[in-house]
């Protein structure tokens, strides 16, 4: 069994908290807690927090996967991505990988983060690794996979 499937703005949200140095079983205390007053102070969340609060309510279990198993996501557009990979890994556009309209390449990741973001992506995106001629270097490129593609899934 894979992963909880969860939508982007509950990713997001989670890893804000966890960019902030939130760990895992305070995210998890302040969502039974209902404790508003704590998860502002890392900014609104995408759209707000009662939908995370929500989404622990609704199944605490689940929940509990999603913070400390992990997660893969729904549906995601280039710019969650992004967005995901800011928040996750610190990995920043033009500085750690090259937009490349559909792709976005150039990523050096561990083998863990490479399996983590493997598990993590919508299937509508598609990770593999290759040597990178310039420097010789292992490097990953995340593609958007056509619809042709997706049909086949």
């Amino acid at each position: 069994m894979g992963n909880v499937s969860i939508a982007i703005n509950y990713a997001i949200m989670i890893e804000r908290l966890r960019n902030a140095g939130v760990g895992n079983s305070q995210i998890i205390d302040a969502l039974k807690e209902e404790n508003y007053e704590f998860l502002n102070q890392f900014g609104k969340g995408m759209p707000d927090w009662e939908t995370l609060i929500n989404l622990y309510k609704k199944n605490e279990e689940d929940f509990n996967k999603i913070v400390n198993e992990g997660y893969q996501i729904k549906f995601l557009t280039k710019g969650s991505l992004m967005t995901l990979l800011r928040l996750k890994f610190d990995i920043e556009v033009e500085t750690d990988y090259v937009d490349m309209g559909t792709a976005i390449e150039g990523i050096q990741l561990s083998n863990e983060a490479i399996n983590i973001i493997k598990n993590t992506l919508a299937a509508n995106w598609k990770l593999t690794t290759y040597v990178d001629e310039a420097d010789q270097l292992s490097k990953v490129r995340i593609e958007l996979l056509k619809s042709s593609e997706l049909a086949k899934l």
